[in-house]
């Protein structure tokens, strides 16, 4: 749905081969259960969803997986003591995603904090970035101020029900917030439907994209 977002036929054979072997009562014979990973969530349709028989656990509504997602409060301070890192540090650079009663951290920082002894934002090594940099300079709607909004550590409300999970079909200000929340640029909270800049480590990527036109 990322790599092949301009090529609608792809992605239509595609959902068409997942639903082949997922969909209706036929694949139960043979399948006990699938598990599938992603960035984004299953592709939204115009009509009804073409594999709406799964459950889905995203950054918007992780249920049960949440302590999964990444690192956990419990599990930095343990990598902190045996890598002797200072854990108020760690903390301050990729601490910050709220999701349900969990402080999840981002795993690939942690691990690369703990393994170079660097404190520095990790994100412009990730697939992401050259992704994200055109859907900010879209400026839908006042984008780019919110997002400047956020940097200076303030909240702002976002609608996460208009994305349709993929890379086309961006119509406003809160598709691509909602886009940016799956990508883990922006943390959630679910209670009052707000967004924000988790940590220094996307704060510090976040100016080195919004520098960039």
């Amino acid at each position: 749905m990322r790599d092949e977002a301009q090529k609608q036929q792809v992605q239509d054979r595609y959902i068409d081969f997942l639903r082949g072997m997922f969909k209706g009562t036929e694949p139960t014979r043979f399948i006990a259960l699938a598990f599938l990973t992603g960035i984004l969530p299953i592709k939204k349709l115009k009509t009804q969803s073409a594999l709406n028989n799964f459950d889905e656990f995203t950054m918007l509504s992780s249920g049960d997986f949440a302590s999964y997602i990444g690192f956990t409060e419990a599990e930095v301070k343990t990598l902190a003591e045996k890598y002797n890192q200072d854990y108020e540090k760690v903390k301050k650079w990729y601490d910050g995603y709220w999701l349900n009663d969990y402080q999840v951290y981002n795993p690939k920082a942690v691990v690369s904090v703990m393994l170079r002894g660097e404190f520095k934002s990790y994100w412009s090594e990730t697939a992401s970035y050259e992704t994200v940099v055109p859907l900010i300079n879209m400026d839908f709607d006042g984008l780019r101020s919110a997002i400047i909004e956020m940097l200076s550590g303030d909240s702002v409300s976002v609608d996460v029900t208009t994305f349709q999970n993929d890379m086309t079909s961006f119509s406003c200000r809160d598709d691509v917030i909602t886009c940016l929340i799956h990508f883990g640029y922006l943390g959630y909270n679910q209670i009052y439907k707000k967004a924000f800049v988790p940590n220094e480590d996307i704060r510090q990527e976040l100016l080195r994209i919004m520098r960039r036109k």
